[in-house]
């Protein structure tokens, strides 16, 4: 290669000037084949190496009048971003050999100041040529100064800041006359691409185009990230057409899809991104401004999810799949859903930002507050959409979610759901329109994209339910209906899609007022149906409690409710084991909720639904119970009493009464002596170790569980009625066996 002739005889005798003259005018007069690779790579083989000043000056003025590269009619987008791919490795090769060739003060100042020149003579021309080569500079900084600036600070420390400051300044200069309309888009992205390379996240985006149009900016590089159908992130669908058994087929995601210069700097672009929505101005146009790029970027999401819904991809264990082609496809969508998680965070930040720097005690701020806060409804309903496109992606990272994720997901949603009716409009499109969700078992059960958005709903109703001013109509008639039928594990099989409605038909007991009699019943026929095969008996037990506190606060339904319970317990056979690998593989304490966390803790969980009850239903806190030790009867505590260590059910009919017994908090005054006699009959049915476990379970309830007024009645029930204490525990299980 004429470079590597070049590197070894480079020298003062005649020789040479004339291999530099056949470089220089093969630079400035290419063949009809060269191209743009052939070009850097002359640059590539030479400069690193370069001995003497003025070849250096000869060589790069020649190399910015290439016709291939700079000509008329300029090399594409994509191909002359290879100039910072390559101008990156100069300078870093050029950092590791400096000696004996040219000093590397000498090479870095004579690239400077060749750049200012060139762009001096002709700055509309010329501006846009020495962005890539600026940037491919500076993304060596790093190694500069690892190697330069760190170990000898003295001699380069002031030296490489004033050439920061100096080619930034020039940069910024060159990057006003590059960025129009005037341009081709290739020199536009080309110069979108290069402030991508050379921004810092932590910077202003303002400070480098304070001079340029943002609307005109935002659009390009929107553009260029979701619209563009060469550069963007649609290249995507080249995995489709992938054959995992190819063996060429990783050289061929490598150079086909990933060195796709969008791609390779799509964190770049999002960060930039982010810095421009944190500082838009609250103007009419830059709301609109949003709103439009929120539609660009939703639907690309949407037919990014329609295209893996038809793929060979469309199934949650590919993720996990030691498919090199799989592997990659994912690790580029976990790019996709990062990226887009950056740009929505930015938007968010503008308005969380603007909250501190307004105050209500001012009348025009507290308007220019509430029109913000208006916009901003809108666009959470616009965020929200584009993360229900994407939470296929975020279910095969491992429905952990990352704080960005959780920061957009949580406050889109805190304001969405001040939308009034636009929140309740949005689900019910979401899970409603046919070309999205088809909730017919069989395409529910063989669809992770389907699943995928379902859950996404489910997740956007248990926030919803959490709401004082929730619509009841909407959640009996829309959300507990359908809830009702997805935890049906005889349709569906999917365990988190069936847990995540468990989820949120507890949440629909516990925060609402319209679930009648019979929806209770139907929903704890179900819970038994999936009792031990699916629940373990800790869920069942929060489930029981969950829809038991709230209908045994209604005197018309309270007894139809226990005498429901205790006929259906009242057939549990004694002694039937509840397989091991049920109550230890599963899940003891949790309900998997559809939102992006890891779970939720059951015990959290009814605290949370907690906050959401009245007085009137939260017996407990109504009345303060104190704790037994300041009873009166404490001093009846039985000395001969061997209760239980146990802590878990182990048979089917301890997990029944178990769940019965924890409802014993929310028995009616009027009927707690009555339906505490019924438990016990039901504790005396069973076998002699069932019998034991389940004395202890109800003391414990009675002992620690229970409001002053029932604490009061139910130790008289125990101490007085049943004499419990006075029993020895063989004598207490041989009176009924």
């Amino acid at each position: 290669m004429l470079g590597n002739q070049i590197q070894y005889q480079e020298g003062p005798n005649h020789s040479v000037p004339q291999e530099l003259d056949f470089l220089i005018n093969d630079l400035r007069s290419p063949a009809p084949d060269a191209t743009v690779s052939k070009v850097l790579g002359y640059l590539y083989h030479y400069l690193p190496y370069v001995k003497y000043e003025h070849n250096l000056r000869l060589v790069f003025a020649s190399f910015l009048n290439s016709p291939v590269c700079f000509g008329s009619q300029p090399a594409s987008f994509d191909q002359n971003y290879l100039i910072i791919e390559v101008f990156k490795l100069v300078t870093d090769k050029k950092l590791k050999v400096s000696q004996p060739t040219l000093p590397i003060k000498t090479f870095y100042t004579v690239i400077l100041k060749e750049i200012t020149n060139f762009v001096a003579f002709n700055p509309v021309v010329n501006s846009w040529k020495v962005l890539p080569i600026i940037a491919g500079l500076l993304l060596s900084n790093e190694l500069r100064d690892q190697l330069y600036t760190l170990p000898n600070a003295l001699e380069y420390k002031w030296f490489f800041r004033d050439w920061d400051e100096k080619s930034l300044l020039i940069f910024k200069k060159a990057l006003s006359y590059s960025i129009s309309a005037a341009h081709h888009d290739d020199i536009v992205f080309l110069s979108i691409l290069s402030l991508a390379a050379t921004f810092k996240k932590n910077d202003n985006v303002h400070s480098y185009t304070k001079t340029l149009a943002d609307d005109f900016i935002v659009s390009k590089i929107i553009e260029l990230m979701f619209v563009h159908p060469q550069t963007s992130l649609l290249t995507y669908s080249k995995f489709f057409h992938l054959n995992a058994s190819d063996p060429n087929a990783e050289s061929v995601i490598q150079q086909e899809i990933l060195q796709n210069p969008v791609i390779k700097h799509v964190n770049r672009f999002s960060f930039l991104l982010d810095s421009y929505f944190k500082h838009f101005k609250y103007t009419g146009q830059n709301f609109r401004l949003i709103i439009d790029k929120l539609v660009v970027i939703e639907r690309f999401n949407s037919q990014l999810a329609h295209s893996v819904q038809a793929s060979e991809f469309n199934n949650s264990k590919s993720p996990i799949s030691a498919n090199i082609v799989h592997q990659q496809f994912w690790v580029y969508m976990k790019s996709v859903l990062f990226a887009q998680t950056v740009i929505f965070e930015g938007i968010l930040t503008r308005f969380v930002t603007s909250n501190r720097n307004y105050t209500i005690y001012n009348p025009f701020q507290r308007k220019l507050a509430e029109t913000i806060e208006c916009e901003y409804k809108e666009i959470s309903l616009k965020l929200l959409q584009s993360l229900y496109h994407l939470n296929f992606i975020l279910l095969s990272i491992g429905q952990g979610g990352f704080d960005n994720y959780n920061f957009v997901y949580y406050l889109s949603i805190e304001l969405a759901l001040n939308t009034g009716h636009g929140f309740e409009q949005l689900s019910q499109y979401l899970i409603g329109n046919y070309n999205e969700v088809n909730l017919y078992p069989d395409v529910v059960n063989n669809d992770y994209i389907v699943r995928s958005r379902v859950l996404y709903v489910l997740g956007l109703w248990e926030n919803y339910l959490q709401l004082k001013n929730k619509r009841e109509e909407f959640v009996k008639n829309e959300i507990f209906d359908i809830c009702i039928n997805l935890a049906d594990d005889a349709k569906y099989q999917d365990n988190d899609l069936i847990e995540a409605s468990h989820s949120v038909l507890l949440l629909c007991f516990s925060s609402g007022e319209s679930i009648q009699f019979q929806g209770c019943i139907m929903y704890v026929e179900l819970l038994l149906e999936q009792f031990p095969s699916r629940l373990s008996s800790t869920q069942l037990s929060i489930a029981i409690e969950t829809i038991g506190k709230k209908i045994l606060s209604y005197p018309k339904t309270s007894q139809d409710f226990f005498e429901f319970l205790v006929s259906k317990y009242s057939t549990a056979r004694p002694g039937i084991m509840i397989l091991r690998q049920t109550s230890q593989t599963m899940k003891d304490l949790t309900f998997t909720s559809a939102q992006p966390i890891l779970e939720i803790d059951a015990h959290s969980t009814l605290s949370s639904m907690d906050q959401n009850l009245t007085k009137e239903s939260n017996i407990i806190e109504a009345n303060k119970a104190k704790k037994p030790k300041d009873m009166l009867f404490n001093e009846k505590k039985p000395a001969n009493y061997e209760f239980q260590n146990r802590s878990v059910p182990e048979t089917l009919r301890e997990a029944l009464l178990t769940s019965l017994i924890n409802l014993v908090p929310y028995f009616p005054l009027t009927e707690f002596n009555s339906w505490l006699n019924k438990i016990w009959s039901l504790v005396q049915e069973s076998n002699r170790s069932e019998s034991i476990y389940l004395t202890t379970v109800l003391w414990q309830v009675l002992s620690e569980n229970l409001d002053l007024n029932r604490c009061e009645l139910g130790y008289r029930w125990w101490y007085q009625t049943k004499e419990v204490p006075q029993m020895s525990t063989i004598k207490l299980i041989d009176s009924h066996l």
